[in-house]
């Protein structure tokens, strides 16, 4: 098992937080090949000394540049420097020393087992917030990984409906039981690429009415070729892979109220749980869509 032996010189006055679980994210299977001198896993979360159940925010804020005093702290120029499971170390261990500031607690009636899906949901609002609060119309995501249902969860807990776009049953099964709109159906206002795929940004552009607004919540891990069909709908781009404060609060904050709010979620995005010693397992399964798996989590 990774312990992680003390706390990083790159985060002051850390605190312990045991872990309870970890989720395996999609860019995890990418980070695992590049031999990353750190613990991966940035979606956990655990318990402190004192047996508090908490969630973690992997992404350190400074709070002293430019862009975290104008508070978007998701834009931080130096939060790359101390990324939990990217940079410095994560929650695929049995303890992770934290900054206090990213330390959340967990709202009563979510357990520190659940409590990892709080970074997939707090990535759907930020992708949200980028369109809210004004009336965003029809909305489509496309991709239904947890990432799609976390972005689809948000915007309908704003009120609004939304269709949305899978290529495998368990996720046409996830959507159905969170309430979703089952694939898409004319032109919409705003359309979410949750897949991080060509085939979607094509779909996205295909969709999207002339003036229309495009989020990218999924993570284009190479590089995606837009045609005249963007330009000529002049459609705009709105990055969304971070989550920081959005409406006078942190989205983090928010996501776990809404993972206290509707727990039917935990049963659409978690389809298998496994101990930290079947890692290589839980990956393999993790990267396995078509056999059912969306979130897969660990557990020391």
């Amino acid at each position: 098992m990774a312990v992680d032996p003390a706390p990083p010189a790159a985060i002051d006055h850390p605190v312990r937080v045991r872990v309870v679980a970890c989720g395996i994210c999609g860019s995890d299977h990418k980070l695992a090949g590049w031999n990353l001198p750190c613990t991966l896993g940035h979606e956990f979360a655990g318990l402190l000394d004192d047996g508090t159940a908490v969630t973690v925010q992997p992404n350190v804020w400074c709070g002293e540049c430019d862009r975290c005093v104008a508070g978007e702290t998701e834009l931080c120029r130096t939060a790359g420097a101390r990324l939990h499971g990217v940079s410095i170390d994560g929650g695929l261990a049995e303890e992770v020393w934290v900054d206090p500031k990213c330390v959340v607690p967990l709202p009563d009636g979510v357990s520190a087992a659940d409590g990892a899906l709080t970074e997939p949901l707090s990535i759907g609002l930020h992708a949200a917030n980028r369109v809210l609060p004004a009336d965003p119309g029809r909305i489509c995501v496309i991709g239904g990984a947890a990432i799609g249902l976390a972005t689809a969860a948000a915007f309908t807990a704003a009120g609004t409906t939304v269709d949305l776009e899978a290529r495998h049953a368990r996720q046409w099964e996830a959507a159905e039981l969170l309430g979703f709109g089952r694939g898409a159906q004319g032109e919409y206002d705003v359309v979410v690429d949750a897949a991080g795929t060509q085939s979607a940004i094509d779909r996205a552009v295909e969709l999207l009415r002339p003036g229309g607004t495009l989020v990218i919540a999924g993570t284009w891990w190479t590089p995606v070729e837009v045609g005249t069909g963007l330009l000529t709908k002049e459609v705009r781009l709105l990055p969304a892979t971070m989550s920081g404060h959005a409406h006078g609060e942190r989205e983090f904050d928010a996501a776990s109220r809404l993972l206290a709010a509707r727990p039917e979620l935990v049963d659409a995005l978690v389809t298998h749980r496994f101990p930290l010693d079947d890692a290589p397992e839980a990956f393999r399964v993790s990267a396995d869509r078509a056999a059912g798996a969306i979130k897969v989590v660990l557990e020391p």
